[in-house]
């Protein structure tokens, strides 16, 4: 007689799994409306609304007195504001794909414009990667404790958390990636059109949410290329066929961007600064800690060696698990799915310089793979009464909810670096009875002053100065800050008001009257 008895030991494991997931939903629902609303979350807003950087200069960056409840009636999306006005403003910004925009511009069309609304959006999308993920790994390991780990990790992940709460693109990101995969393994598989279509579409999908999803296709054609002799031919043209019609899908939107080339350039530029190997080796290892280990230590803090050590340490062993006890056609892809987007952001930096591989939310394909690898090697180990390895998961779960509770808590993270004063700057402010701030179209002022406004008092004055706009002082303000200034600027200033600007606060400074 067969026993179906569970163990204790399984039944314990999964109720530790669903109290996990159902943390990662919490932490997810957690001060979305505390957190600052920072500078690229103000220009989704902005594009969403229908409005143009050339608008949003004509109209405040003038000299006039305003208050910041003026500047964030930029922020709310009218009820009458056509869809066009979308759409013409997201054409001026070609680096990011139209479809998370769109989609939230439908989604303020039904329930309005606030921060919450906002990064609802991304929630929702961020709950859909539960699933996503658990399907995807029941494709690849057909192994339902494997499949639950992976949807644990992405649950409790602080990466995932901390941009599953942003008004931004990259939890869809994800989503639209997980679907990709799957339905390019399943077509593999199966050979079957309705499979070979939902791939077309979802890859063209992922398209359409970012740039970086040029690598997917990449790491699908090399797959194909090296698997090539154990596919029937009638696969390798139907993959072909199916790529082709994702990238024609897309066309519409190379056009766009073909057109408004320079725009691109102009946008990207800041890709080139130069920074030190030093201070990205830094940044590409503490990307993948981030994964599991985010506390906000100091890039150069010696614990932060330790958890990058441990972090590097349980990839390359989980890969060298995968790949000794899988099949070629499931831990080629994997591992192809890592390497390929992570070394070409990598690669182009130590050739021709630039900080491309210091953005963290760019490496989200390789983060997917990880997630699977790791949750498979955990999951062989535990069935196999390993208890190191159940320590291991353990210590995994703990550090990510360390994590997500001291994150969860800040008004500001590190992911949210050009804004990452502007919390203390707007408290600052706030304790002024009747301040005046004044701050020039210089660097990333236009937006970084509209998430300021988020946190001041409504009814705080501002000075929004375009390049040549003349400056009229304004003494009758018993306290002048000026926010983020350039060097000329400054001088400017002091020679106007004939005082002093004093550093107060990084990017803040005060006159002395």
């Amino acid at each position: 007689m067969i026993n179906n008895r569970r163990s204790p030991r399984e039944f314990w494991l999964k109720i530790v799994i669903i109290i996990v997931i159902i943390i990662g939903i919490f932490f997810r629902l957690t001060n979305i409306d505390k957190k600052i609303y920072w500078h690229d979350e103000v220009y989704t807003s902005l594009r969403v609304a229908g409005y143009k950087g050339d608008q949003i200069v004509e109209t405040f960056f003038n000299g006039k007195i305003i208050t910041a409840k003026d500047l964030l009636e930029l922020q709310i999306l009218k009820p009458k504001t056509p869809l066009s006005s979308t759409l013409n403003s997201l054409i001026e910004h070609p680096e990011h794909p139209p479809l998370y925009y769109l989609l939230l511009r439908f989604w303020q069309d039904l329930l309005g414009s606030s921060i919450i609304i906002n990064r609802s959006l991304s929630i929702v999308f961020s709950l859909l990667i539960f699933p996503g993920i658990y399907y995807l790994s029941k494709q690849l390991f057909n192994h339902n404790l494997v499949s639950l780990i992976s949807v644990t990790f992405v649950a409790i992940s602080p990466i995932q958390i901390l941009y599953g709460q942003e008004a931004r693109e990259y939890s869809l990101w994800m989503v639209t990636i997980i679907l990709s995969s799957w339905f390019f393994l399943k077509a593999i598989k199966t050979n079957k059109i309705n499979h070979w279509l939902g791939y077309s579409l979802s890859l063209s999908a992922t398209f359409y949410t970012s740039i970086l999803s040029a690598f997917l296709p990449i790491v699908n054609i090399v797959y194909i290329f090296l698997m090539r002799k154990s596919l029937e031919v009638k696969t390798n043209i139907n993959f072909l066929t199916f790529t082709i019609i994702s990238g024609i899908l897309f066309t519409p939107w190379i056009l766009i961007t073909l057109i408004n080339l320079q725009i691109l350039k102009d946008k990207t530029k800041w890709t080139n600064v130069e920074e030190s190997l030093e201070f990205l080796a830094n940044l590409w290892g503490l990307h993948f800690t981030s994964l599991f280990a985010d506390v906000g230590l100091p890039l150069y803090h010696w614990a932060t060696y330790i958890f990058i050590t441990f972090a590097f340490s349980l990839i390359f062993y989980s890969f060298f698990f995968l790949i000794k006890n899988n099949s070629k056609n499931i831990w080629l892809y994997l591992l192809l799915l890592v390497l390929i987007p992570t070394l070409g952001l990598i690669v182009p930096d130590l050739i021709f310089g630039g900080i491309r591989s210091s953005m963290t939310r760019y490496f989200f394909p390789a983060y997917l793979a990880i997630y699977l690898t790791i949750a498979y090697t955990l999951g062989k180990k535990i069935e196999e009464k390993s208890k190191i390895w159940s320590i291991i998961l353990g210590i995994i779960y703990t550090v990510s909810i360390i994590s997500n509770l001291i994150s969860s808590n800040s008004e500001t993270w590190w992911n949210k670096a050009p804004s990452y004063h502007n919390p203390a700057i707007a408290k600052i402010i706030n304790q002024a009875e009747n301040p005046l701030v004044i701050t020039e179209k210089f660097d990333i002022n236009e937006g970084n002053i509209i998430s300021i406004s988020h946190n001041l008092k409504p009814e705080t004055k501002l000075q929004l100065l375009d390049v040549n706009t003349p400056i009229k002082p304004h003494k009758e303000f018993p306290e002048i800050y000026v926010f983020n200034p350039s060097p000329e600027f400054r001088k400017k200033i002091e020679t106007i008001y004939q005082s002093k600007l004093n550093s107060i606060y990084p990017l803040l400074y005060q006159l002395t009257l």
